[in-house]
């Protein structure tokens, strides 16, 4: 049969569930690595920081800087310290792809349209935010 013990199985789904959007950060990976980023793997993740991605993710939204993303499982940085203040947070949001799926940035902007229609803040008041700032233990930024 299989090598494979279940819990190697549950992995495998969980991450090959979230893979299309993984693969989709790719060209952002190769970019800063391409211009001096660094890249590893730590706690499923593949994390990323600087090179063009600071300037990239701090100015991508006027007004509104980010300090890291997450796509699937690759974890997006600015740089450094910007990924080990954020790390937590982000690895929240990791599970959250591994739950969702692909499905995962549809229905964060969906809890963002909804917060923002019921006259709430799309980005503090965003149901994945909320969950995955609880983790870290901060607030949201007003």
């Amino acid at each position: 049969m299989s090598d494979l013990q279940p819990g190697a199985w549950r992995r495998v789904i969980r991450r090959g569930w979230a893979l299309p959007v993984s693969i989709a950060a790719l060209p952002l990976v190769l970019l800063s690595l391409a211009s001096g980023g660094r890249a590893r793997r730590r706690g499923g993740a593949l994390e990323v920081a600087g090179g063009l991605l600071s300037p990239l993710l701090t100015r991508a939204i006027p007004g509104f800087p980010i300090c890291a993303i997450t796509l699937g499982h690759v974890i997006l940085a600015s740089d450094a310290r910007a990924l080990s203040a954020c790390r937590t947070h982000e690895s929240v949001h990791v599970g959250q792809y591994e739950r969702w799926g692909a499905l995962f940035p549809l229905l964060y902007l969906l809890s963002s349209a909804a917060a923002w229609l019921g006259g709430r803040h799309a980005y503090r008041d965003n149901a994945f935010e909320r969950e995955a700032s609880r983790a870290d233990g901060r607030s949201l930024p007003a």
